[in-house]
């Protein structure tokens, strides 16, 4: 559920806000961004996407008995403002204040689920954080008004896409504790360039009330992807002042993300989430060459370079038997005529028998590819045979 912490009726959120009341008052008991949820003794926000308009659907928000928030001359229970998106910041600002957990931000091209789930595996109930997916300049906020009233820790998992995505929110917001934990050239073709990337991530030290507590996972010299991860939990719980030593081997990564599979006498290892070169790198970086075939898809959105990066990939990691997919692999490959590396066209051609036969001998098997690979399907046609 949404709400603001100390926010009752439908005049608690004028005040709030700095409008004038309404003309008619009402109790709000829940926060809604979905219209067709929305009831009497809720309020409707309507937010903007890039494919839909909330503001088309505050008439039947209305309809149903619920209060709405809109930049429209609309006659109800209605609180007319000028800016939506900078209301929604505000009732979150508002609701970390009135809640006042240990607020974490995390942000980074890669990494960040990672650490936001290891920080809810060691921080435990008392922790709130970000649901998968929820990251974006929407899902930051959403994440800080689902907040539980009894909230320690709040890890808020920060996204962004474009350049200017972070601006109102380095403004608005605050936090005790901000981590970068990478920052890569992922999505060149909305940002442009590194700098670009860089600067976006970076303006949400701005939102650090002590500045010194800032966690920079660019500064932490270690290949190890998980031990890189261990080092800026560790120093994340320095700064909350948890001094006990950690169990790190109690952490269990999830579906994608580098959960192990046992699977005849070998293991599948799932990093089917998303991928970039430096996270193959790093992950990979922790495999037996010698037990462990990668099974790789195409990397996405890496700007015009996108073909030299795939076969710099194949090139440092040919120590490994390597099984790829996909049309910028398929020219790499053909650029390389490496002995090495085997292509597979998709679904049909995936080289099943072939890999089971590496697990019944007692090797691994590692998946990774972008998104738009879709990788899992063929980790899935091992693990549900």
């Amino acid at each position: 559920m949404y709400k603001v912490k100390g926010l009752e009726k439908l005049s608690d959120y004028a005040n709030a806000l700095d409008i004038p009341d309404p003309e008619k008052d009402c109790d709000i008991a829940s926060i809604k961004f979905d219209s067709r949820e929305s009831k009497i003794n809720d309020i409707f926000i309507p937010i903007k996407g890039q494919k839909f308009n909330g503001e088309d659907f505050t008439e039947p928000a209305l309809s149903n008995g619920a209060a709405v928030i809109t930049e429209k001359n609309l006659n109800g229970l209605t609180l007319k403002v000028k800016n939506v998106y900078e209301c929604l910041l505000k009732l979150a600002k508002l609701n970390l204040e009135n809640i006042r957990p240990k607020i974490i931000f995390i942000t980074g091209s890669y990494g960040k689920t990672t650490i936001k789930d290891m920080l809810k595996h060691h921080l435990g109930s008392q922790c709130h954080c970000s649901k998968e997916n929820e990251n974006n300049e929407f899902g930051i906020p959403f994440t800080i008004l689902s907040m539980p009233a009894n909230t320690k820790f709040l890890v808020v998992e920060c996204g962004a896409r474009k350049k200017n995505d972070f601006d109102l929110i380095s403004q608005k917001l605050f936090c005790d504790i901000f981590i970068v934990t990478s920052i890569a050239s992922n999505h060149l073709e909305s940002f442009g360039d590194l700098d670009s990337i860089t600067n976006t991530k970076l303006k949400l030290k701005n939102c650090l009330v002590e500045k010194d507590n800032f966690i920079d996972g660019r500064k932490i010299a270690e290949g190890n992807f998980q031990l890189h991860n261990q080092k800026i939990v560790d120093m994340t719980m320095g700064f909350l002042g948890i001094t006990d030593s950690l169990n790190h081997d109690s952490f269990k990564p999830t579906k994608g993300r580098g959960n192990r599979i046992s699977k005849s006498n070998g293991e599948i290892i799932d990093q089917t989430y998303n991928a970039h070169p430096k996270t193959i790198y790093e992950t990979v970086a922790m495999e037996d060459p010698s037990k462990t075939t990668l099974i790789l898809g195409d990397m996405a959105e890496l700007g015009k370079d996108e073909l030299s990066i795939h076969i710099d990939v194949l090139i440092k990691l040919k120590k490994y038997k390597i099984f790829v997919t996909g049309n910028l692999f398929k020219k790499a490959l053909a650029q390389l005529k490496t002995l090495n590396v085997t292509y597979f066209n998709g679904l049909e051609d995936f080289p099943k028998k072939i890999l089971v036969k590496k697990l019944d001998a007692g090797e691994n098997l590692y998946f990774k590819g972008s998104r738009s690979s879709k990788m899992e399907q063929y980790l899935n046609l091992i693990t549900d045979d």
